[in-house]
């Protein structure tokens, strides 16, 4: 007997709770990344503050582009973030679903709940490290939405999820 792939596997609920842990991965890398930066970065400027290049345009330059990139990590996260919802939303209308898998749904987005929690747990403990409370004060968008907020946050994309995925009527994609 051959094995045939499954095609059409969009707007399942797999895709969400894989969106549920891809934020927060994407969070955690760029999180990383930025406290990785900034620390080569104060690194090199220590460097050039006591070499002869002080005052000069390569350090002033470096200066400038370690403020810059400090608050665009934040909102680089934010984009990403509207784009996995977009995303959701335009796999869930283009979906059909019959609404009898409604209840399946449901069951299923408490274990995405779960993971959520989990992982709002996780960036409260590494937000909680006397290490990285400068990155931290970097990012008031990422440390709201993965931290105090992602468990709200993850119930209303998957009630707007669940919405737009049975709320159209059947035999409409």
């Amino acid at each position: 007997m051959k094995l045939r792939p499954i095609i059409n596997k969009k707007g399942q609920i797999q895709s969400f709770i894989f969106v549920i842990a891809s934020i927060f991965a994407v969070g955690i890398v760029l999180f990383f990344l930025n406290h990785m930066f900034d620390a080569v970065y104060t690194e090199l400027d220590e460097y050039l503050e006591t070499s002869d290049y002080n005052n000069t345009e390569a350090h002033v330059a470096l200066q400038e582009y370690q403020t810059a990139t400090n608050s665009i990590w934040d909102y680089a996260f934010l984009g990403i973030l509207m784009g996995y919802i977009i995303l959701l939303i335009v796999t869930a209308f283009s979906t059909r679903i019959s609404p009898v898998f409604h209840w399946i749904y449901i069951l299923i987005s408490l274990i995405g709940l779960l993971v959520g929690v989990l992982l709002s747990n996780t960036w409260q403990a590494l937000a909680e490290s006397s290490e990285f409370s400068t990155t931290l004060t970097r990012f008031p968008i990422m440390n709201a939405v993965l931290g105090t907020y992602y468990p709200t946050f993850i119930m209303v994309i998957l009630m707007i999820f669940l919405i737009i995925l049975f709320g159209k009527p059947i035999g409409e994609t």
